[in-house]
């Protein structure tokens, strides 16, 4: 994966290639890293940072977590997690500045809530892509992800993979 393509696409959502409001652009080496404000582990083939107790600010919006992933010491995915409450503010600030997203939605199951409909919309910048999805891991979590499109393809043929019937367990 090379750095040079994957900065812009991030330069265009933060205003800064790297460490606008905290979130470090794709493609940016780990050893740039500030480890201050992130705690790391893993391999020397993939690391995964967690940004740690500060508060950061995404997009103009409190974010409840931010997650780097690295392979081969280059940031290949990042994802921003904010309150699922914040979803459609998210998606209109991306609509404003990128157009029309593609929208994949899927079906979740969840626990008590039974089987939901998870709005995920993805925007493509040559071989960049921002992914929005309104239930991350629990209904009152929304995540937001940057990553190339190959990743991207990897990520949805991960999560087809354990589909039933059509349906995901959120």
């Amino acid at each position: 994966m090379s750095p040079r393509h994957c900065g812009a696409f991030l330069f265009l959502l933060t205003g800064t290639v790297s460490g606008a409001q905290g979130i470090e652009a794709l493609g940016s080496q780990l050893s740039e890293l500030d480890r201050g404000l992130f705690t790391c582990a893993g391999t020397s083939v993939n690391t995964q940072c967690q940004a740690r107790g500060k508060p950061l600010e995404h997009l103009g919006l409190p974010v409840l977590g931010v997650t780097l992933e690295y392979r081969s010491e280059l940031l290949n995915r990042t994802m921003v997690l904010f309150d699922e409450a914040r979803f459609a503010q998210i998606e209109g600030s991306l609509t404003a500045r990128f157009g029309a997203p593609e929208i994949q939605d899927e079906q979740l199951r969840s626990g008590m809530a039974g089987a939901i409909v998870n709005r995920v919309r993805v925007w493509r910048r040559d071989r960049d892509i921002a992914m929005l999805e309104q239930f991350y891991g629990k209904i009152t979590r929304s995540a937001l992800r940057y990553l190339t499109s190959d990743d991207f393809r990897e990520l949805m043929r991960a999560r087809d993979a354990v589909r039933v019937r059509g349906t995901r367990d959120l």
